[in-house]
């Protein structure tokens, strides 16, 4: 059985740890949901003076999105937001930061493909991963460690995820919760990285969104994602 006590309790002894400030990658999904949630939750139980260092919601629209959820994020982002500065950090609302990151114009996904003539992305040829994803969430976590000196990057990544990505954060495991990031001065911190699919959306549905969102709207995008996935 997990201890969520635990993680909440992890979360808060790492906030309170140092004055780097983290950047918490939010992609509308069952797990950086869940970070976010924890996260909320865990500095929500702090004194209100403990509350000193800067958390930045970081989220990345490629630009070809699919429409319902690019509209599922950005409603969840308002709310985030408004939660984080009325709520969470009132006493200091520029503490909370909510940020968007698109990929530049020559980097976008119709600009290669028509543009430059780049073939559709495909398993051996991913073009549009660095230039719409990595790219620009990497200049906001550069951007943020030139004025901090470094940064902490809170991501919801899980071990069971796929053996690869077990591999990777294993690897990692030398007894501490941060990782190098391959950017200079940045860590990662996984706080549900052994977490199951299972206990993930078990808590999704037993803990209340603490921003006001209703997470069983999440689980029916999921559910029309697999029903659309099966009839192909």
């Amino acid at each position: 059985m997990v201890d969520y006590k635990a993680i909440l309790s992890e979360i808060q002894q790492l906030y309170l740890a140092d004055t780097i400030p983290w950047v918490i990658g939010f992609s509308g999904g069952k797990d950086s949901t869940t970070v976010l949630q924890m996260v909320f939750y865990a500095l929500s139980a702090l004194p209100k003076e403990k509350l000193s260092k800067d958390i930045h919601v970081l989220s990345n629209d490629t630009l070809v999105e699919n429409p319902a959820i690019l509209k599922y994020v950005n409603e969840q982002l308002e709310k985030i937001e408004t939660a984080g500065k009325a709520e969470l950090f009132k006493h200091n609302p520029k503490l909370f930061n909510v940020a968007r990151v698109t990929p530049k114009i020559k980097d976008t996904f119709w600009v290669n493909l028509i543009g430059k003539g780049y073939p559709s992305p495909n398993r051996w040829f991913r073009w549009c991963t660095e230039r719409m994803k990595i790219n620009p969430t990497s200049n906001y976590i550069l951007n943020t460690v030139n004025r901090y000196g470094h940064a902490i990057i809170v991501l919801g990544t899980r071990k069971t995820e796929s053996a690869n990505r077990a591999a990777a954060m294993n690897s990692y495991n030398n007894g501490e919760r941060l990782r190098k990031h391959t950017l200079p001065n940045a860590f990662v911190y996984a706080p549900i990285a052994d977490l199951s699919n299972n206990e993930v959306w078990a808590y999704l549905l037993q803990a209340p969104n603490p921003w006001g969102s209703d997470n069983r709207k999440l689980l029916e995008l999921y559910r029309n994602a697999c029903r659309k996935s099966k009839k192909k």
